[in-house]
């Protein structure tokens, strides 16, 4: 059921509806599923026009901009490409872990039975591009093993938004079975940062990590749901993990499984005191006269605002209120930071592009194949069942969209490079085309005509 404010219902400014003609388009689009992946791309492109047109220095001007935090004596200074890898997408991996734990508890993966599917395809979509990867790497002569988790990766914002642009192409379970598989792929990347990509551990900022996520959760069994007292804690969270050793953006993750699930009050208390306010407003409502002259009416509307957040989950609204600024000012600023690269004039030498060539049958064929394989072999055996609506050329066409890897990918890329430039260029070129290879592919797969889906 819609509950969107009709015309009619409308109180408008002197100027608003001319206005709305221009603004409503632009409203419609910023709140259309495609939106975050569309802003991602842009960006992503924007960043290698810069680089490939001659504003490359520009480009790392900007990067390099310092950025300064300062208390007194003490004062903490790096560029605003680390304030944004280790500092601002601890905010993404916080809606990642929200969404984590909402799809364990009531989502695509709360029921084993039914969520069987999509953790089967999530194993082959990891496993088989990680071996791809140090196959390709064992051939060569280079050592860049530690680049193998770079393809087990999937972009969930790039996935939906191409789902999404097919519109009646792709069922609507296709939707659920890729978000439930890129939150499977995207546990599996942050075990792998938090195990495989943290060089030195300071135990005793550990010890004070452990404690304060403690606290979070000693806040969440004593019923506290003020955001203030949970952003402190995560503050804190992330300022010891820092110092641990342990990738920052850990904490995202490990705050985000802090947070309640319970609302303050029953659904039945919600609708007993909507009712009333509902009753009163209409009793106080005078023919004519505006809100604005009715304090007790305005008292009212209030009242029934704080009725609604006391009845909703703090996952839940927490989450939707970083959503958009995550999608569309975050995410976005790190694809523009991350991933500007040169782009090759003539065909390199073999092992002068390994990790690229690695990375890109990584993407393409790991995930295509890998979830394919894995999701084939486990129904055969009936371990597993596809969704009503689901066809079995409708998960090979999610294998290869899993394959856009982008975002997280380019994350993993540069913890598993750090200080090598030259393997962070070749695996943002094994990205870029991997994941513009297996989404095309992914497209392509989806848009065949329906009898050749029933397989």
């Amino acid at each position: 059921m819609s509950y969107k404010i009709t015309k009619t219902s409308r109180k408008h400014a002197p100027l608003e509806k001319e206005f709305l003609k221009l603004s409503s388009p632009i409203e419609s689009f910023i709140d259309s599923q495609a939106i975050a992946g569309i802003v991602l791309l842009i960006s992503a492109v924007v960043a290698i026009l810069m680089v490939n047109l001659g504003w490359q220095h520009s480009y790392e001007a900007i990067s390099s901009i310092q950025f300064t935090m300062s208390l007194g004596d003490s004062e903490i200074s790096h560029s605003i490409h680390y304030w944004v890898n280790d500092g601002l997408m601890v905010l993404f991996f916080f809606i990642l872990g929200l969404e984590i734990k909402y799809e364990c508890l009531v989502g695509a993966i709360s029921n084993l039975k039914d969520a069987g599917l999509v953790i089967v395809m999530a194993i082959g979509g990891m496993v088989l591009p990680a071996l791809i990867y140090i196959s390709i790497i064992w051939l060569s002569d280079t050592t860049a093993y530690q680049g193998w988790g770079i393809p087990m990766a999937t972009d969930t914002a790039f996935a939906i938004a191409i789902l999404t642009l097919l519109g009646k192409k792709a069922p609507k379970a296709a939707a659920v079975l890729l978000t439930g598989l890129a939150i499977v792929d995207d546990m599996g990347a942050v075990t792998v940062i938090g195990f495989f990509y943290t060089e030195q551990i300071v135990v005793l900022s550990l010890i004070w990590a452990g404690i304060t996520l403690f606290a979070m959760f000693m806040l969440n069994i004593l019923g506290i749901r003020k955001p203030i007292f949970y952003f402190i804690g995560g503050v804190l969270l992330w300022w010891f993990i820092l110092q641990s050793g342990v990738h920052a953006t850990t904490a995202g993750l490990l705050a985000a499984l802090m947070v309640p699930t319970r609302p303050y009050a029953k659904k039945k208390w919600f609708s007993n005191k909507m009712q009333k306010v509902i009753e009163n407003f209409q009793e106080m409502d005078k023919a004519n006269t505006p809100i604005l002259a009715n304090e007790q009416q305005h008292a009212l509307a209030v009242q029934a605002e704080v009725i609604a957040k006391s009845t909703t989950t703090p996952i839940l609204r927490w989450g939707n209120t970083l959503d958009k600024p995550v999608s569309l000012i975050i995410l976005p600023l790190f694809a523009f930071l991350n991933a500007g690269v040169l782009l090759p004039t003539e065909v390199p030498e073999f092992n002068d592009s390994i990790v690229t060539i690695a990375i890109i049958c990584g993407l393409v064929l790991g995930k295509g194949i890998g979830i394919s394989l894995f999701a084939w072999f486990s129904l055969k055996i009936g371990l597993v069942r596809l969704p009503p609506n689901i066809h079995f050329s409708h998960i090979v066409g999610i294998g290869f969209l899993a394959g856009v890897g982008f975002t997280m990918s380019l994350f993993i890329s540069a913890l598993a490079f750090a200080g090598q430039p030259v393997l962070i260029e070749q695996a943002k070129l094994g990205i870029l085309f991997g994941s513009i290879i297996a989404g095309v592919l992914g497209i392509i797969i989806f848009s065949l005509p329906t009898k050749t889906k029933n397989l």
